[in-house]
Order: C-alpha cells, then sequence, then structure tokens
C-alpha cells in the first residue's frame, strides 16, 4: 500500500458550495468526527487546498479536474496529517500554514511561506482571530459570483443538523462538541483565552460584506444568512 493509499477513509465527494468554492467530509480511522477540506479557486484558475484530506482515485481526478493545485493550507497543527503526501503528490504547490503553527507543522512537512504573508497576494482577508489563542486564522476570499466565503477551522463547529451516529456521536454529545454553530466546550478550554474579544471578532465577521458561505473543519456549511449565524454564535459564548 502507498503512502497516499495508506492515508485514504472513507469520504463523500466535491460538493459545490458556492462559484469557485467546494467541499468534501472525510473521516478518521476509530475517531467519530467528520472532517472538512475546502477547495477554493483563485482568479488564476489554481487551486487552494485547506485543511487536505486524502481522497481515493475518483475524488482526485475530481480535483485534479477543477484546476491545477498551486497551494496547500495546512490551518493548524491538529490539520496536518494528510499534509505529506499532498506535498508529495504536488511538489510544485506552495505549502502554507499560520506563523504561530509553523514550527509544529514542520515536525511533519517542510513549510514553504506563511499564510499572513502569501494569502492576501491570491486576494484573501487574513484575520487574526482575537481572543483565541495563537493556533488558526479565519479567511476571507473571493468567490466567482463576487461573493466571499469565511473559512475557520477549529473555532467553530457546526455538527446540530447532522451529528454523528453511534457510540461515538454519543461521546462527542457528552464533550460538548455536538451543537448549533458555535465553540465548543473542549475548544473553549484548549482555545479561547478572552471571551469577551472572541465574542466581538466574531460580531465583527458579521459585517463584512457579501459573505454568502461559512465553512467550518467539522460540521456542515452556513449557506444561508451567515452573518446571523455569526452573531448568534458569538452570544453563544455568553
Amino acid at each position: 500500500m502507498s503512502v497516499w493509499e495508506d492515508h485514504v477513509f472513507p469520504h463523500g465527494g466535491l460538493d459545490a458550495l458556492a462559484p469557485g468554492l467546494w467541499q468534501v467530509t472525510g473521516s478518521l480511522t476509530r475517531n467519530p468526527l467528520p472532517r472538512n477540506m475546502q477547495v477554493w479557486r483563485a482568479p488564476s484558475g489554481g487551486l487552494l487546498v485547506h485543511s487536505v484530506i486524502c481522497l481515493d482515485a475518483e475524488g482526485m481526478a475530481a480535483l485534479d479536474a477543477l484546476g491545477p493545485v498551486q497551494w496547500i493550507v495546512v490551518p493548524c497543527p491538529m490539520h496536518r496529517s494528510d499534509a505529506l503526501p499532498y506535498r508529495q503528490r504536488y511538489p510544485d504547490a506552495q505549502l502554507l500554514c499560520p506563523s504561530a503553527a509553523r514550527a509544529k507543522v514542520e515536525d511533519v512537512v517542510a513549510v514553504d511561506e506563511v499564510c499572513e504573508t502569501a494569502l492576501p497576494q491570491l486576494g484573501i482577508t487574513v484575520h487574526e482571530p482575537q481572543g483565541l489563542k495563537p493556533f488558526e486564522l479565519h479567511l476571507v476570499c473571493p468567490l466567482e459570483d463576487g461573493s466571499k466565503a469565511l473559512v475557520v477551522t477549529d473555532a467553530l463547529f457546526n455538527l446540530g443538523a447532522r451529528p454523528p451516529s453511534g457510540f461515538g456521536g454519543l461521546i462527542l454529545k457528552w464533550m460538548g462538541s455536538v451543537g448549533p454553530l458555535g465553540m465548543t466546550r473542549l475548544g473553549r478550554w484548549l482555545l479561547m483565552k478572552d471571551r469577551s474579544l472572541l465574542r466581538s471578532h466574531l460580531e465583527q465577521l458579521a459585517e463584512v460584506s457579501d459573505l454568502s458561505v461559512l465553512c467550518v473543519a467539522h460540521g456542515e456549511a452556513v449557506r444561508a444568512d451567515v452573518a446571523s449565524s455569526l452573531r448568534q454564535a458569538a452570544a453563544r459564548l455568553g
């Protein structure tokens, strides 16, 4: 079995969320938590893959049909498991991560540049989340229809509509990871530094004009009334 095949676990197909934006939902062995990979097509036609997931042959063919993979984003240390296989498969792509995550990401794969420097050159607005410990960035990506997508990683989960089933799902509920869009109990413990600042950060993101979709690493994308959903998530912080 190749290194790539060793990293392939059950996953869905490439779902179009908006013009120039796709998402795949995958899984991990012995872990009930679903995980998402976002694919954004830059104005140049190149693809940026965020929080990468190794797909089967059919899935990779569908990905490659969208355009050339030119940027691989490892959004935080917790989402680096498939970074090396992607680096090996796409050696000409730039591998990027937040500056706060660089040391831990480079434990498994070489990093070409940090997101804070590289992504604005693609037209992506990079927000450093106030109120969070240094961990992830929040990205506003322009879409092909003139609207925008907000991409976050672990600061917000959205597992309320389709929670994982079985015993694993019960464990996630017990841990406080299942519910409407918001920060999980574990996330508050591990990631949150200042509740008031984080609430203000989410409220400020809600003011970004023309937001049509919000993507998270775990759970469904929000595709209607994104601003209202962000304000509700901010309010749930208390």
